[in-house]
């Protein structure tokens, strides 16, 4: 293990310079020119790195940057788009904060993942020029990875280990599992009647919506972690008119593929309270959960020691309901997820991280990586 890494005044003050950057780059989902930005501030960042290559390609009209050094090594996996729009840096400004617990630094995007995206940077600085490595920056993940999960599989595939820069959770804790996210639609069609003069000549949508919308609920199974939410409603055409159509839009959340494969099928050969209506879901999963296995386990074993030797402190797994990139890689490779800035308000108005993380975070990156690195040389 590597001596303690001297994070100075003057390189916390060029971190914080890059991470500034990068915040003031506002880069919502689907403004590739935005996007770019962000990529070729990392570029520029880069350049420091010994032997790095830098390689780009465009996916349904996006830019993927792709640091790379070697073959077979590691994987860090990071995003450039965030969910904030642009203009929302003159309502939500980057400012800094010292609390009893330390400084903290808010701004659009800074948790999820700006900062997580410069400590990636600062992290392949620390390993020897022998180290293979491969920082894949996507741009879509915000909004499903649709562009670049096909690049992101592809690469896992290559791939000794692992790194998702998304942020960690309270305390540093790493993110060791992820469910899976299926996004359904339930169309119901029913038969439009005169609700006065011909009301059961009619198969109302809406009350077979009310029905469905129950047996939905019953398919959550929560010691499972499964679970099922009708987010959304709409049909019928007037309140005199027996509703001959009814749309129904779904979120369900599962923690193993038996549960994902379960849902699938069940959905699939859906009842008919009402045998005048049709019944049909859509959809399907878009992310598969992020399930501990052996090796990922082994993995994580090894970044405790890491945290541990550095901080003094332990390194806790957590189980988390929302979805990363993570998702699509754990199949093929060992995957660490949470690697990057510890904070809270991703998504939200408050969104900022904790400056005590950044340092021990980029060396638990760098370790991993090095460790990573040196079994496929």
């Amino acid at each position: 293990m590597q001596q303690r890494w001297d994070f100075n005044e003057q390189q916390q003050a060029a971190l914080k310079t890059l991470i500034q950057d990068l915040v003031l780059l506002e880069s919502p989902s689907g403004d590739a020119v935005r996007i770019r930005q962000v990529m070729n501030r990392l570029v520029e960042e880069s350049a420091a790195v010994p032997n790095i290559e830098v390689e780009w390609q465009e996916q349904g009209g996006q830019p993927i940057l792709e640091l790379h050094r070697g073959q077979s090594g590691p994987l860090i996996l990071g995003h450039a788009d965030t969910v904030w729009s642009v203009g929302t840096i003159d309502s939500m400004p980057w400012r800094e904060e010292n609390t009893e617990d330390g400084l903290r630094i808010y701004g659009p995007g800074i948790l999820d993942m700006k900062a997580g995206l410069a400590m990636g940077i600062y992290a392949i600085r620390q390993l020897a020029e022998n180290i293979p490595f491969d920082f894949l920056v996507t741009p879509d993940e915000e909004v499903g990875s649709g562009a670049s999960r096909s690049v992101i599989e592809s690469r896992a595939r290559d791939a000794a280990l692992v790194l998702v820069l998304e942020s960690g959770m309270p305390g540093g804790a790493l993110k060791t599992a992820r469910s899976g996210v299926g996004d359904f639609v339930g169309e119901i069609i029913g038969v439009e009647s005169h609700s006065g003069l011909d009301p059961d000549k009619g198969a109302s949508a809406i009350h077979e919506a009310a029905q469905q919308i129950l047996w939905l609920t019953t398919l959550a199974n929560h010691v499972l972690g499964t679970t099922v939410n009708v987010g959304t409603i709409a049909g019928g055409t007037r309140t005199n008119v027996v509703a001959g159509q009814v749309t129904l839009g779904i979120d369900v959340r599962v923690q193993t593929s038996g549960e994902m494969h379960r849902i699938e099928s069940t959905l699939a050969h859906p009842p008919a309270f009402d045998k005048h209506t049709r019944v049909q879901y859509r959809g399907g999963f878009n992310r598969p959960p992020m399930e501990p296995n052996p090796a990922s386990t082994r993995w994580f074993d090894r970044a405790q020691k890491i945290w541990r030797h550095d901080t003094g402190e332990e390194l806790l797994g957590s189980r988390v309901g929302g979805a990363s990139d993570g998702n699509f890689t754990a199949i093929y490779a060992p995957t660490l997820d949470g690697l990057g800035a510890v904070g809270k308000g991703a998504h939200a108005r408050h969104e900022h991280i904790e400056w005590q993380f950044v340092r021990p975070r980029i060396m638990l990156i760098a370790e991993l990586l090095r460790a990573a690195g040196s079994q496929h040389q």
